[in-house]
């Protein structure tokens, strides 16, 4: 027992055999004890409560100059492509997801019936032009005959006053005895003669007079007949320029459902043209509107590209929240009623710049995240 005791060295003599510690450990051991004493506590404590508040406050006053919210998509214009007239598909002259331009060619409609449409239509105008022709000759004709009537009346007026006269003169001879009675009665013939010719030309003038204003009557309605042939021949031309189905605007292929050798109707849609300009609509809630105003810089984050942001501008507040113009909006009116905060589309236009190189990949429906700047 005694000598197990001895053997065994002391706190002292191990001391002196261990080896050396550095400075440096024994420095930062000083340090921990003087922060295990309560005043180090409390300092250290104040420190980080410090250093905590000024991240808090400088977080607060950076995020205090921006709205943002993650209820926001693209949106676009989408024009449906459909025929305007009855056809058969001859060609189809685009493929799904190409890019057209406003009015390039996308489908065309065999236009053989509506060609033959076209030359009956040609026709009918030639005839309705050749009558009015003709009628137009007549006028002509009728004039002449009006001029010719006239100068017969003026030729027999003249003979008429001269028989009057000679008239006059045989009656104060035939009185004086100077002349035979049958001399008398012979100038009264020629007068009462040229009398009769005189009302004669007058019925013919008039006769042709009522023909000059049944020619200008028929030529009226030769002219309502031209123009009624050359509306259905734009009519029928305008058809076959249907038979061509163009692109409404620029833009992205969508929808295609058309082949070729397919019946059409009118109406019927065979395809959709994604206009290239796209917006934004971000929901946002109704206590966020207080500091958001038209031309406001935005910051929008897209999803489908991998969080890529682009800038925009805020353009104009929809006249009513969401809510309003759904297919059945609330009454609060009946029933209990629970506050809910509304959302108000707002929609927000991209810098044309920001879209110079990413324009074929931003489409409606995309999600996205916008922040706009109030500050």
């Amino acid at each position: 027992m005694n000598t197990l005791t001895a053997t065994i060295p002391t706190q002292t003599e191990y001391a002196e055999f261990a080896p050396a510690r550095p400075a440096a450990e024994v420095k930062v051991k000083a340090k921990a004890k003087w922060l295990l004493l309560p005043w180090g506590k409390i300092l250290a404590g104040a420190a980080i409560i410090a250093v905590a508040g000024a991240g808090i406050g400088s977080y607060v006053y950076y995020a205090a100059g921006f709205e943002s919210t993650d209820d926001a998509f693209l949106q676009g214009d989408v024009h449906p492509v459909s025929p305007r007239i009855n056809g058969t598909v001859a060609k189809v002259l685009v493929d799904d997801n190409a890019h057209v331009e406003a009015g390039q060619p996308l489908v065309e409609i065999d236009p053989a019936d509506l060609n033959l449409a076209v030359q009956g239509s040609e026709a009918d105008l030639a005839q309705a032009r050749a009558n009015a022709d003709q009628v137009t000759s007549q006028i002509a004709r009728a004039q002449a005959d009006v001029e010719t009537a006239i100068a017969r009346i003026a030729q027999n007026a003249a003979q008429l006053t001269l028989a009057e006269l000679d008239l006059h003169r045989m009656e104060t001879l035939a009185d004086k005895g100077a002349i035979s009675r049958q001399e008398l009665d012979t100038s009264r013939a020629a007068f009462d003669a040229a009398a009769a010719t005189q009302q004669s030309l007058n019925s013919a003038r008039a006769s042709a007079e009522a023909g000059l204003v049944s020619a200008q009557t028929q030529r009226a309605v030769a002219l309502a007949q031209v123009q009624k042939a050359e509306a259905t021949l734009s009519t029928a031309k305008l058809q076959v320029d249907y038979t061509i189905i163009r692109a409404p605007s620029a833009g992205r292929i969508a929808k295609k459902t058309v082949e070729v050798g397919q019946r059409l109707q009118p109406g019927q849609p065979v395809m959709a043209v994604v206009d290239d300009q796209v917006w934004v609509v971000a929901n946002f809630k109704e206590n966020q509107l207080a500091h958001l105003r038209p031309g406001e810089k935005v910051n929008v984050r897209v999803d489908a590209m991998d969080g890529r942001s682009f800038q925009g501008v805020v353009d104009s507040f929809s006249p009513g929240t969401g809510a309003q113009f759904s297919l059945l909006p609330p009454d609060n009116a009946t029933g209990n009623f629970t506050k809910i905060v509304q959302r108000v589309p707002v929609k927000i236009r991209f810098a044309h710049e920001a879209l110079a190189a990413s324009a074929l990949r931003l489409s409606p429906g995309l999600s996205a995240v916008v922040k706009v700047s109030v500050r």
